[in-house]
């Protein structure tokens, strides 16, 4: 949500995230503030922590993976943990003044929104669970609340989910109220994308008809499609091999897949002959949401490779290697490839909504 000197009269906007386990939704999160330190100067996004423990997941999470090279740990299926994030930037064309105001209110000038997310396992998915879906991996995020970033992990406060039924209940409630949704798809998890998909959606149908949220026959959710770990060798072969890479204009010359040809990517993706449930994810999205409230991003939490040459090398771009142990660690400096846009985009499509109502 845009916020100004007219905030106390704004709606609220909820941003959630959703995908399947180990579609690294964690690690997605953490890049958040590399993310953000990382863009262009003239965007002037930056992020901070609403509490103590969001401002605690920013720095611990921020540090892991910049200075000890490592991938924050998945969230315990057990645990449900809330964080707030904020984003805030100059208004463009702003003066850059700042003046004297009451604790509370937006400064002039500034545009501000925040997302709230609720962090459970991603097995909470499953079209069919089982007692061993709590025991699940990583973690499924949903926002709400004003401008409000809500993520659940080892910082903040607890909630008591002994009832698995009760957790699910909330928590697609939660994401059933949101405006927006961040979707990871994971490349490598073609074969059973759909089996964590349906449910989610069904009931998301379901509720948004229930509560009279149905447009035109379709969910009333903006969505950001990201395609997940552009930065894996199989995925990056496959994207050039599809023809929709194209080099960076950075020093660094990183390739990149423009937005205008994302959507191409994750449709031949699903479409691809090893795909089967894929394709059901894109029919899905295609019939359950309104196509201009849908958009594509081929997204890297840690980004490539880049060596002493400070070039993009195709022979060595590998960012994630084993460690004797068998443990994964970042190779290299983390650059994050399309973490922050999606949220961007879906705050300004919400935005926009709101103002044509």
């Amino acid at each position: 949500m845009t916020t100004t000197e007219t905030q106390s009269t704004s709606r609220a906007t909820r941003i959630g995230l959703w995908g399947a386990p180990q579609s690294g939704k964690i690690t997605f999160l953490a890049a958040l503030q590399i993310a953000v330190v990382n863009q262009s100067t003239d965007d002037g996004w930056l992020i901070t922590g609403v509490d103590d423990a969001a401002s605690d997941f920013l720095s611990t999470s921020t540090s892991h993976m910049n200075r000890d090279r490592i991938f924050p740990n998945a969230t315990s299926a057990n645990d449900v943990h809330e964080l707030r994030w904020r984003f805030v930037r100059p208004t463009r064309g702003g003066t850059g003044r700042t003046w004297w105001r009451r604790p509370g209110r937006a400064m002039s000038g500034q545009t501000v929104f925040e997302v709230q997310l609720l962090d459970v396992s991603g097995d909470m998915f499953a079209s069919t669970r089982t007692p061993n879906d709590l025991a699940g991996p990583a973690a499924s995020l949903f926002a709400e609340d004003e401008d409000e970033l809500d993520i659940f992990d080892e910082p903040g406060p607890k909630f008591d989910t002994a009832d698995p039924q009760d957790q699910t209940k909330g928590l697609l409630d939660h994401l059933a109220a949101c405006d927006g949704i961040v979707y990871l798809f994971d490349p490598f998890r073609e074969r059973d994308s759909y089996e964590y998909f349906q449910r989610t959606l069904e009931q998301l149908a379901r509720r948004s008809y229930e509560t009279g949220r149905l447009r035109d026959g379709r969910l009333p959710h903006h969505l950001a499609v990201c395609v997940t770990k552009f930065d894996d060798p199989a995925v990056f072969r496959k994207a050039h091999n599809y023809g929709v890479v194209l080099t960076g204009d950075d020093r660094a010359m990183t390739p990149t897949v423009p937005d205008d040809l994302a959507g191409e990517f994750f449709r031949k993706l699903c479409s691809d002959p090893n795909g089967a449930s894929s394709l059901l994810v894109m029919r899905s999205i295609e019939q359950y949401f309104h196509t201009q409230r849908v958009n594509y991003f081929v997204s890297s939490a840690v980004g490539f490779y880049i060596g002493a040459t400070g070039v993009f090398q195709r022979r060595d771009f590998t960012n994630v290697e084993t460690t004797p142990d068998g443990d994964l660690r970042i190779r290299g400096q983390v650059t994050p490839i399309n973490v922050l846009e999606p949220f961007l985009w879906l705050e300004k499509q919400i935005r926009q909504s709101l103002l044509r109502t």
